[in-house]
């Protein structure tokens, strides 16, 4: 019997007894070979485990990914809707400006059709002045018969020349009016027309901006829907590794479960003398057996549940340091997560008898003692014995 004090981790002597020991059971039959499997089992666990924490991070990186870029594609297709709408928009003002461009066109041809026959009625009367001659103001008073009829015919010479002079000026000036009109509207359709073809140039800068964000996009998903592949067979993996590990257990355990030299009584007493707090319960998310804790448990004795022959006493990944004993009568209990071993692998054990000292090593969140009862190799709910 001894007591020896034990850190977190298994140190490299530690390890070496454990193999001398595997050694050495493997004389005593096939269970050793069974116990070095089933430690490669718990390391491929642990390699299984680190892959999926690192792969999980790279899933959650390239979600992370996929969805800014998913974003920056859907702020392009907005943009884009944007540039489309307002060229829709200039397209029908410069529809509306063609129609304008037109009608004052058509004012303008009027205009000059009312200018042209003036002037072909001025080049005719002209025409016919020059034919007969200019009446110079001594032909008029000669044929004039009166002062009187002198001055209206002056007067009426004065006036056909003016009324065509005002009529000519008039329509020259409404002309004028109409084509800087035109003018107008020609400049305000030339820089629609150059607002057009900057914002065609800027759709298709968005649309080819926009076609190589969803190549991105649609990247990133597939990269995220591998890893995400990844992760769920590593998941899998996992799960078929435990259960392997759960089989590999009671195969192992439950063939050394024989007549020990120490056989129990049957009737288990608590393990945990003075603490009855379950942190965890039988079959809690596939919780093997119970968990007892309370708040100042760390380094306190565990006794063994009933008398028997110690099967195993060392280190186990998922346990931590542990004590497996075998009553000899269909029955085995578990200790797990010490912080220090009493016994040794094959000491014979009474009721009661210190086994170790709660600890937290191991697959452990804080000081308890795990305890499990199985029998016959098959699991049993500790809570059933007490």
């Amino acid at each position: 019997m001894y007591k020896k004090p034990l850190g977190q981790k298994a140190p490299p002597a530690c390890r070496a007894l454990a193999a001398l020991l595997a050694a050495v059971l493997l004389c005593c039959g096939p269970v050793a070979l069974a116990a070095d499997t089933l430690e490669e089992l718990h390391a491929k666990q642990d390699r299984l485990e680190t892959q999926k924490e690192i792969n999980d991070q790279r899933l959650e990186e390239l979600e992370k990914t996929a969805e800014e870029k998913a974003i920056y594609r859907d702020e392009l297709n907005q943009r884009i809707e944007a540039v489309q709408e307002e060229i829709v928009s200039l397209r029908a003002e410069i529809d509306g400006l063609n129609q304008e461009i037109s009608r004052l066109e058509d004012q303008i041809a009027g205009k000059q059709g009312q200018m042209d026959k003036n002037r072909d009625l001025l080049k005719a009367r002209i025409r016919a002045l020059y034919v007969t001659g200019e009446p110079s103001t001594l032909q008029v008073i000669l044929n004039s018969r009166s002062l009187v009829d002198v001055a209206q015919k002056t007067q009426l010479l004065k006036a056909v020349s003016k009324r065509d002079k005002q009529l000519i000026d008039r329509l020259s000036t409404q002309m004028r009016a109409i084509e800087g009109d035109l003018n107008k509207v020609n400049a305000d359709k030339q820089l629609l027309s150059q607002r057009q073809t900057a914002l065609e140039s800027k759709n298709a800068e968005l649309l080819e901006l926009y076609q190589e964000a969803q190549d991105l996009a649609a990247n990133a998903e597939d990269k995220q829907y591998g890893v995400q592949s990844i992760a769920d067979m590593l998941e899998t993996q996992m799960q078929e590794n435990e259960e392997a590990i759960a089989q590999l257990e009671v195969e192992i355990y439950g063939r050394r479960v024989s007549g020990g030299e120490y056989t129990g009584t049957g009737s288990f007493i608590w393990p945990m003398p003075g603490y009855t707090y379950l942190t965890c319960n039988f079959g809690d998310g596939g919780h093997r057996g119970i968990d007892i804790a309370g708040g100042d448990i760390y380094g306190k004795p565990i006794a063994a549940a009933d008398s028997g022959t110690v099967l195993y006493a060392g280190w186990n990944d998922s346990y931590g340091y542990c004590v497996f004993i075998d009553h000899g009568n269909g029955y085995e209990t578990r200790y797990a997560h010490m912080s220090e071993l009493a016994v040794e692998t094959g000491d014979l054990l009474e009721q009661s008898q210190v086994v170790g000292y709660v600890g937290s090593t191991g697959n452990s969140t804080g000081p308890h003692l795990h305890f499990e009862t199985i029998y016959y190799g098959e699991l049993q709910d500790p809570m059933g014995f007490f």
